[in-house]
């Protein structure tokens, strides 16, 4: 697993984040083994591999589980729908 979506998972990039959330523990096993990372900064979500990008289904789990962790639920989901709904009427 070198890459988290289309970054490549780097030292520096572990180094600047306050907070690292991956998908699964094996994600979390990988950082861990790879690089110098506070087990502090790391949440796994538990969301198995089984989704393409951009499923629906996958949204909503992300949404769910990472939004809470981020204080950001009600605000991000917010912007997402403006800017989805900006982009349907293009």
């Amino acid at each position: 697993m070198p890459a988290l979506g289309r970054n490549p998972v780097t030292q520096t990039l572990i180094d600047w984040a306050d907070m690292v959330l991956v998908m699964e523990p094996e994600h979390a096993e990988y950082i861990h083994g790879h690089f110098k990372c506070d087990p502090n900064k790391m949440r796994i979500l538990d969301i198995g591999n089984r989704y393409v990008r951009g499923d629906p289904e996958l949204i909503r789990e992300l949404e769910e589980k990472a939004l809470p962790i981020l204080g950001m639920g009600d605000r991000l989901r917010e912007i997402w729908g403006k800017e989805h709904s900006s982009r349907k009427q293009e």
